[in-house]
């Protein structure tokens, strides 16, 4: 009654470790079929149809050449 450890309830978690093989584009199923999620993998659908990400933004404007390059191509602008 002292409120000491002994009065605590101990929860016990026992997780089953499972080793998988797999490809990049099925990745993405394999966790959804082990985890229980349905939905439909990214690598199921062309690249066209995926949102763009702010990753593929980055990386896109890292690939652009300097503004002032830019500038002289298109003069115009």
């Amino acid at each position: 009654m002292g409120g000491g450890s002994r009065d605590r309830a101990v929860k016990v978690v026992i997780i089953n470790t499972q080793y998988v093989k797999t490809d990049e584009s099925s990745f993405k199923s394999v966790v959804q079929n082990l985890t229980g999620k349905d939905a439909v993998a990214g690598g199921d659908r062309p690249v066209h149809d995926r949102r763009p990400m702010f990753k593929d933004l980055d990386s896109m404007l890292n690939e652009l050449p300097p503004l002032d390059e830019l500038m002289r191509l298109y003069p115009e602008l």
